[in-house]
């Protein structure tokens, strides 16, 4: 990979969906990862704030944002990792990008004007004002807005594909391909043990044969990284479909 991840903070506005798409574009050109960061705003907000919201940033309630990044750029071959946090929207963005060193922040904007801004606020001109890498600002034409909702309800209908460049980048196969090897190697030198020596095989323990022992230890290694690695496997695909 080149350079830092790209990181891209979205829910299910139109701005959003745009940026997901610039986003996953310039990691497949970069040849690098995408970090896709969802942030909670724990300050409370007024009914009249929500409504504000909603209608300025164009959110989509039939879209999931999150689920939307993740497909797209599983369909481009981008390696993701899905980040939560908690708190101000453009202190957490800005906090994720140094934490985890990102090259460039790609995220929607509304540029919302009058009583709009009053409630809001602009988030990606301060998060372009604190930033320390790049920040990329998307503020989608009536056009590409159209376009990018369109694409997102098109792939929401799509299953993540399974390619093998896509399967050979998650974590689970990285652990997996990890445990192999390790594997390998402790049975490579059980077999040289018992080439090339077979007095030490030969010798008795507690009235077992030594190499029969190892032997049992060596099958009894692979039950234990085998139900490692599938309790693993199945709390990483719980927490990427959650």
């Amino acid at each position: 990979m080149n350079g830092g991840r790209i990181l891209l903070p979205t829910d299910s506005s139109l701005p959003a969906l745009a940026a997901t798409i610039e986003a996953v574009k310039l990691a497949k050109e970069r040849k690098t990862g995408l970090i896709i960061l969802y942030v909670t705003e724990t300050a409370p907000t007024v009914q009249l704030e929500m409504q504000a919201g909603n209608v300025a940033l164009k959110r989509c309630k039939d879209i999931d944002g999150i689920l939307f990044a993740k497909k797209l750029a599983a369909e481009e071959g981008v390696d993701v990792e899905e980040v939560a946090r908690e708190g101000p929207v453009a202190g957490e963005i800005v906090n994720v990008a140094k934490a985890m060193s990102v090259s460039t922040i790609v995220l929607g904007s509304s540029r919302p004007h009058g009583m709009t801004e009053l409630y809001l606020g602009d988030v990606a001109k301060s998060v372009a004002r604190m930033a320390q890498c790049e920040v990329i600002t998307i503020n989608p034409t009536p056009e590409q807005g159209k376009k990018a909702l369109e694409l997102a309800r098109s792939i929401a209908k799509r299953e993540i594909p399974k390619t093998v460049e896509h399967i050979t980048t998650t974590k689970q196969f990285k652990v997996g391909l990890g445990l192999f090897t390790i594997f390998t190697v402790i049975y490579a030198v059980f077999m040289v043990m018992g080439s090339y020596d077979r007095s030490l095989m030969g010798q008795h323990i507690l009235g077992l044969n030594v190499g029969l022992l190892l032997g049992m230890l060596v099958i009894l290694i692979a039950i234990v990284m085998a139900v490692m690695f599938n309790r693993y496997a199945s709390a990483m695909e719980k927490k990427q479909e959650g």
